[in-house]
Parts: structure tokens; C-alpha cells; sequence
């Protein structure tokens, strides 16, 4: 097992997979640790047992499962990230949505929309994604939330404070449409074997037939598989990155049941790509540790949700069926006018289902009154044939075939059949900071406050969507305790035009140690707006296309040495 790289990638999400595909093709020998698991087909957890032992991610407890859930007194937000070979692409919800231009304030200069054009283009030709099918292909046209959802985008007016009338759009999907019939396998364009979507919901917990465009099946399966393979180790937590003169020491620890051993990896070049909570965690560290010392003052600075609310339509008017379809198909667009301070803002309400073992989990738990008269009416039935055969009473009138008695007494379900999940998001304030306590935990510090009139909007907008279903709105009950989910956290190590202004420079390079990359969300200085991955994944094509192939770089090493 090689321990000397040219490159060594810390994290497999949507920075560090795209900068690990490019810099095999360019010829370097790139190694890839991720401190998940990977997950193949079929082998992400369903069964209540398996939820228990490999859901969660909490070595502390012995957990090495796929989601970690983090919060703090400190903050108002709890983050939600994941753990497994494609990183965050293993549960986000698969929308890749371009960032308004109006939108790239602060950002260094010459990054325009126009400017990350190309690469946006060039993410979502690998990644093979395309808006939901809903009006050329049967199948997914029985879709009742997405159908609800136009209906409902129409009736929305514009208010005072917006710029335009929201309007229904549909951003492009990472998930594997094409196929003759739902779970009908074929290879992707980089040759992985992939199912056709079966509409099942589960996109956010692993889809266990790869239906979605997951960056193991693009990015990382086309560089594991080039003629100049990626090194890839899973179960590999990085717990040290030092700096020894022209080279990086990068250590790591293996997790998991029966691993512990220690190893020691050598790359003139590091990139961190853990995502915005693990990249900023690990390299505060590094800076409190002493490993990396030159460090600026701009690390854990920055940070934001990206303006993430989660919110509930109960009592619908008809059957929104939220377990049939993606997890989204659709968003619609709100654009606002800005902050008092000329921040620009707008925000994105986007539908949402869920998973039917959740529906199933759902509908057992909360009490039925139809469910459970049927219930004793079962009961109630096979009593009375008891006492009949008993008394030897005459029974040949009875019913014999009980099929609907049955069929009676499952849980119903019927309000989750009239319920709508809504994920809102879009451009909170980046004025979180990442920090670490006494024990070396890290804690988020951020506020709603700043960002007040952005929920309040969202909030609004969400209210009159549930009027409109012909629902009651509830708002996430998180929210009495003066807490949101961030699904999508941003920043902590910010891009900047110098030190004086960033913690890298918009090549991903960390001021004050050459060699040192962060490519990752933690690298975004503001919100986004609509869903980042998208944007995440074009900086990192513009990070990597910057970086010469290896053989220019060999042959101009050759070149300075001879004169």
C-alpha cells in the first residue's frame, strides 16, 4: 500500500470527488480518504435494527452510520451532514440549481454567473442530471405533489416587497430517469450500473438502487477506474495534517468495529474537502495544535445555513400522495427586494415527500380511530365464528373470503396521504462562526436575528402555500426553541482576493501555506440562495482546471534545473 501522493483528498463530497476525478486525469497519484463507508446497492439501512446501528454517525458511541446530527446550546441552528463515500450526494435531495447572478456579492473578483457557466455545464453533463420528467413521460406524470405544486405556484401572487410573481421551476435532478421500466437497470455514461427512479422517496436516506446520480457512481467511479486509478480508503478519519517543509504529513485513524490502527500518508499537495462543519473543525485543530500554524484569522468565520427551513401542510383537500416521487421535483422561486443594507435576497420553497417506511412508521404511531374500530370489528368477527362452531350454530351464510375485513384493519394512513412537507432555503446572513471548546469539539455560533427577515418571509410564503393545498401550515417545532436545521452549511473557510479579505484565495489555495487546498462548501463567503451543490461542485472545476497536468509540471521542474 503506497503511503508517498502527489495529492491527498480529505472528504468525497461535491468538492473533494470532483478535484479527485480531475487530478487522476491529469496524471497525479491522488489518494482519497473518506472517514465513511461506502455504500453499494441494497446496503443502506431499512430494517429498525439496521437504523439503530448504522443511521448515525457518533464514534464517540461506537456509531459509524451515515448521518451526523450536531448541536450546541450556542447556536440557533442544528447541522445535518453525512458520512460515506460521495459524501453530502449520498442524501441530499439531487437538485442542482444555478446561483442567480445577483447573488455573487462579495465574492472575489471575476466570478460572475457568467464565469461559472462552463463549469455548472460541465458538472451537470458528469453527473448526468436533468429536470423531472412529469410532463413527457407517463410514469412520473403520477406525481399529485408535483401536480399540486404547479396548481399552487399559479395562484401565488406577487407582494409589495417582491420584485416579480413567484414562478414554478424545475431544476435539474442527479437521478437516473431513463430505463424501460421503474428499477430497470443500465450503466451510466462512466459504465456504473444504475436502476431507473421507482419513485420511492428515499432519496434523502441512501437510495438503495441507485437511482441517484451519487458522485461514487460518477466522479469517483470514472477515477477509480482510469488508467491512473484513484486510491481510495474508506473508514479512513483524518486526525492530523502537518506541515514538514516542502511536504504534508496527513495521519489518520481507521473507524469502525475492531479498527484502530494509525497511518501516516506523505503528499506535497493536501486538499480538504470535509465540508463546511468538518473542514473547519479539523483545520482549527491543526491551528491549535500548532500543525499548521500560519492559519488566518479568517478561519471559522463566515458560516451560514443558507437560509434552511423545514415546514408542514396538514389537513390538505386532496391526496398529495408525498411517498410517490423524488424527494423534490419542483421549486418555486420568490425573488425579493434586498436588505436594508443592499443585501441581495430571495428565497426558494421547494415540495418535498418522504419515504413510505416512514408513511408505514407515521400511520402505526399516531392513533386512527377508523383504523382501530375496524380493528375490533376483525376481532369482533372471528369471535363471534368461534362461538358459533362452539354452539354448533348454523353458518353456511357466512362470508367466507375476509379479504376486505383485512384490508380494513391496516393503518390507514390518510392524513399522511393529505400532507405536504415544504423545504424552504435561500440568502440568510453569513455571520456564523465556527469555534472549538476546551475538549476539541467543534461549536457553531450563529443567530437568527440578522437573519429574521428572511424567515419571516419564507414563514409568509409558506402559509400561503398551505392555504392554498387547503391545509393548516406548521411551522418546524424546532422553531419554539429558537432552532433551525441546516441542511446545506456554508462557509467557515471563506474565499477572499488576500489574506486580508479570505481564508483562501478563489483557487481553493489557503493563504500562508502553499500546497494547502480547501475545495468544499466551507469556501462559499456567502448564501447561495437556491440548493449549493451545483455551485460547490463548479468551483471545484474551476479549482482543479487551474492546476497543471503533471507532466508540465515535471517537464518544467527539468527545465528550471538544466538552466
Amino acid at each position: 500500500m503506497h503511503s508517498e501522493f502527489d495529492y491527498i483528498i480529505v472528504g468525497s463530497g461535491f468538492g473533494g470527488s470532483v478535484m479527485a476525478c480531475r487530478l487522476v486525469e491529469k496524471g497525479y497519484r491522488v489518494c482519497l480518504l473518506e472517514r465513511g463507508r461506502q455504500w453499494k446497492m441494497h446496503e443502506f439501512p431499512r430494517r429498525p435494527q439496521e437504523i439503530q446501528k448504522d443511521m448515525f454517525w457518533d464514534p464517540k458511541d461506537s456509531q459509524y452510520g451515515l448521518m451526523e446530527f450536531r448541536d450546541s446550546a450556542e447556536s440557533d441552528i442544528m447541522t445535518l451532514t453525512a458520512s460515506g463515500l460521495g459524501g453530502g450526494s449520498l442524501i441530499y435531495a439531487n437538485v442542482l440549481y444555478r446561483m442567480p447572478a445577483e447573488y455573487i456579492q462579495d465574492w472575489p473578483a471575476g466570478i460572475t454567473r457568467e464565469f461559472l457557466d462552463p463549469y455548472y455545464d460541465r458538472v451537470q453533463a458528469m453527473m448526468e442530471a436533468r429536470p423531472y420528467p412529469y410532463k413527457n413521460e407517463f410514469y412520473y406524470s403520477d406525481t399529485p405533489k408535483t401536480k399540486a405544486f404547479i396548481e399552487v405556484a399559479e395562484q401565488l401572487e406577487q407582494d409589495e416587497d417582491m420584485l416579480e410573481k413567484p414562478k414554478i421551476q424545475f431544476p435539474p435532478l442527479a437521478v437516473r430517469f431513463e430505463g424501460e421500466f421503474p428499477g430497470h437497470q443500465t450503466r451510466n455514461m462512466h459504465g456504473a450500473i444504475q436502476s431507473k427512479c421507482n419513485k420511492c422517496g428515499e432519496c434523502d436516506l441512501g437510495c438503495n438502487i441507485h437511482a441517484k446520480n451519487s458522485l461514487d457512481l460518477n466522479y469517483i467511479y470514472r477515477a477509480r477506474n482510469h488508467v491512473n486509478p484513484l486510491d481510495v480508503r474508506t473508514h479512513a478519519d483524518v486526525t492530523k495534517i502537518e506541515e514538514h517543509g516542502d511536504v504534508y504529513k496527513v495521519t489518520y485513524q481507521l473507524q469502525g468495529a475492531n479498527k484502530s490502527e494509525v497511518v501516516t500518508l506523505i503528499a506535497r499537495h493536501v486538499v480538504v474537502s470535509a465540508g463546511s462543519v468538518g473542514s473547519t473543525s479539523l483545520l482549527l485543530k491543526m491551528k491549535q495544535q500548532g500543525h499548521l500554524p500560519r492559519l488566518n484569522q479568517w478561519l471559522g468565520k463566515k458560516w451560514s445555513g443558507n437560509g434552511d427551513l423545514l415546514g408542514f401542510v396538514a389537513d390538505g383537500k386532496s391526496g398529495y400522495e408525498p411517498t410517490k416521487g423524488p424527494v423534490i421535483t419542483a421549486a418555486i422561486e420568490h425573488k425579493y427586494k434586498s436588505y436594508p443594507d443592499g443585501f441581495k435576497h430571495g428565497l426558494y420553497i421547494e415540495d418535498a415527500g418522504f419515504p413510505i417506511g416512514v408513511a408505514w412508521y407515521l400511520s402505526g404511531k399516531v392513533p386512527q380511530i377508523l383504523t382501530l374500530r375496524s380493528s375490533l370489528k376483525l376481532v369482533w368477527h372471528n369471535l363471534v365464528r368461534f362461538l358459533k362452531k362452539v354452539l354448533r350454530v348454523d353458518n353456511s351464510n357466512d362470508e367466507i373470503n375476509l379479504g376486505d375485513d383485512f384490508a380494513s384493519a391496516i393503518d390507514r394512513g390518510d392524513f399522511l396521504r393529505r400532507a405536504y412537507v415544504l423545504l424552504g432555503m435561500g440568502r440568510d446572513r453569513s455571520d456564523g462562526e465556527i469555534t472549538l471548546r476546551d475538549d476539541g469539539e467543534a461549536v457553531l455560533k450563529w443567530s437568527l436575528a440578522a437573519s429574521e427577515l428572511h424567515y419571516s418571509r419564507v414563514r409568509k410564503q409558506m402559509g400561503r402555500i398551505a392555504k392554498a393545498l387547503g391545509g393548516v401550515f406548521f411551522d418546524n417545532p424546532l422553531t419554539l426553541l429558537n432552532k433551525v436545521i441546516a441542511v446545506h452549511p456554508l462557509g467557515g473557510c471563506p474565499m477572499g482576493d488576500s489574506p486580508a479579505q479570505g481564508f483562501v484565495s478563489k483557487r481553493g489555495e489557503v493563504f500562508g501555506h502553499p500546497g494547502l487546498y480547501v475545495v468544499d462548501g466551507s469556501i462559499i463567503p456567502t448564501s447561495i440562495g437556491p440548493n449549493p451543490s451545483l455551485t460547490i461542485a463548479a468551483m471545484a472545476e474551476y479549482i482543479a482546471e487551474q492546476i497543471p497536468a503533471k507532466g508540465h509540471v515535471e517537464q518544467e521542474k527539468a527545465e528550471t534545473v538544466m538552466s
